[in-house]
């Protein structure tokens, strides 16, 4: 089965997305800069919050979170090491596999522009990280990573024109497109995801009973809180960002 980019899977072979020890570990571990860990660092839950965000928890099975997908590919924030290459970025701190990496994310745009060399890409404090699966049509081929199309758009190619710094904390904003929100939207959801209050106050407020139904709690605070009183406009003034996670159950 050929591979989107440079590389080739054995047929019926499952690729791994994740590498093999956790996502988003313990704060200590993150902050530690020669741990085996990732380097990812962001509000956990069970540790404490020094950064001013409403913490929310959804209590759902893990099939009634497709709705939550919408927010995936309309953009979210988390708190990472910035400075490193784009490639230690998806590998030492989200945690992907290489080969996840190589066959499945076709398309990858930092900062609006398409991105070939993931090496030499760096990540900034407030860089946009898009990641999609393949696109249709003449322009998704264009806009592959290292496809054969992809001189067509050399004017818009992301280049590099800095080094990489020393990893300091900072924020990303990932989008998520197609196929992928299947794959890493679960996983993303679980550990935690930083939203602007207003946009998450949007989001909420057009969900369907349905959506409602599948929610069998909600923690703020790690407090509960009926929906009702989510819903209203006061219950998250106070607050510019919410840290949203979600909890699920069989």
């Amino acid at each position: 089965m050929p591979g989107g980019v440079g590389g080739v899977a054995r047929e019926g072979t499952p690729i791994p997305i994740f590498k093999e020890y956790p996502l988003w570990p313990s704060i200590q571990s993150a902050m530690d800069p020669f741990g085996v860990e990732s380097y990812f660092v962001m509000n956990v839950p069970g540790f404490p919050n020094d950064h001013g965000e409403a913490r929310l928890c959804l209590v759902m099975a893990e099939s009634r979170m497709t709705p939550l997908f919408l927010i995936l590919q309309q953009g979210f924030l988390l708190r990472v090491h910035v400075g490193c290459s784009l490639n230690m970025f998806l590998t030492e701190q989200i945690g992907l596999s290489p080969e996840y990496i190589m066959e499945k994310i076709q398309t990858i745009f930092l900062d609006g522009r398409p991105v070939d060399d993931l090496h030499g890409a760096i990540i900034k404090d407030g860089s946009s990280v898009a990641l999609s699966a393949a696109m249709p049509g003449l322009v998704g081929a264009a806009m592959r990573r290292g496809g054969i199309y992809s001189t067509l758009r050399d004017s818009i190619t992301y280049q590099e024109t800095g080094n990489q710094g020393v990893l300091r904390e900072g924020t990303v904003h990932i989008k998520l497109f197609n196929l992928l929100m299947k794959d890493l939207g679960p996983r993303f959801l679980k550990q935690g995801i930083l939203l602007p209050v207003s946009d998450f106050a949007d989001f909420i407020s057009k969900r369907s009973e349905a959506f409602w139904l599948g929610c069998t709690c909600i923690l703020l605070n790690e407090k509960f809180l009926a929906r009702d009183l989510l819903l209203k406009e006061e219950c998250l003034s106070q607050y510019a960002m919410v840290h949203l996670s979600v909890r699920t159950e069989p």
